[in-house]
């Protein structure tokens, strides 16, 4: 890590605030989903960052158990923007 970045420091993201009201949504965009999205990227964020710290102080197992988490999370909220873009058709996201 360099010099430059502060170690103990969490991650600086510019996210933009949840929606808090039904009428701040587009129309067709359903409030629970939206939640339940929102819920699922602070849980990718989460992990992600236990994965950082596992792999930084070389604890192999640790590090591989997050990245296994990881990676189901990533997979939950990818269906659930799917299921927010595609109205809940078939065609998933391409990674």
């Amino acid at each position: 890590m360099s010099s430059r970045h502060a170690k103990n420091r969490p991650f600086d993201l510019d996210l933009p605030d949840l929606f808090t009201s039904e009428e701040m949504l587009p129309p067709g965009v359903d409030a629970d989903m939206m939640d339940g999205l929102h819920r699922s990227s602070g849980k990718v964020l989460q992990l992600a960052t236990l994965t950082h710290q596992a792999v930084a102080r070389g604890d192999a197992a640790a590090a591989e158990a997050a990245r296994a988490s990881l990676e189901r999370q990533l997979a939950i909220s990818t269906s659930l923007i799917d299921q927010l873009l595609l109205d809940g058709a078939d065609q998933p996201t391409t990674h």
